[in-house]
């Protein structure tokens, strides 16, 4: 089994051991950092729920959904300006439904020069 696939599968037990129906993902970059900033897990009521997780669960978790943020964020969100957002995942759909409203940062230089000063 693949990484990748071990730790959907991973997720995905998480999810459903929870009674969770969709997840709000905030996430922020710049400099050489980028992170997950918070996670908000909804029950089928839409409550927000807390989640306990076994460490290196929440660790295969987060990099599940960094793979995600990288994969579909075209912007490198992580170095320079950097970039922030926020991913949403449905979970009662089958395959979930994923959407990322994302923002770049972008750092615009301009020079002049040759110019006549006159007094």
């Amino acid at each position: 089994m693949t990484e990748t696939k071990l730790k959907k599968n991973l997720a995905v037990q998480v999810i459903k051991d929870h009674n969770i129906s969709s997840i709000e993902i905030y996430y922020s970059g710049g400099g050489d950092d980028g992170c997950i900033d918070n996670i908000i897990y909804y029950d089928h009521n839409e409550k927000d729920t807390k989640i306990k997780m076994a460490k290196e669960i929440e660790s295969e978790w987060d990099d599940l959904l960094y793979d995600l943020l990288n994969k579909h964020v075209e912007w490198d969100w992580i170095n320079n300006e950097g970039g922030c957002g926020s991913m949403t995942i449905d979970c009662k759909l089958d395959p979930w439904n994923i959407s990322i409203d994302h923002q770049q940062r972008i750092m615009e230089d301009h020079t002049y020069s040759d110019i006549d000063f006159e007094l």
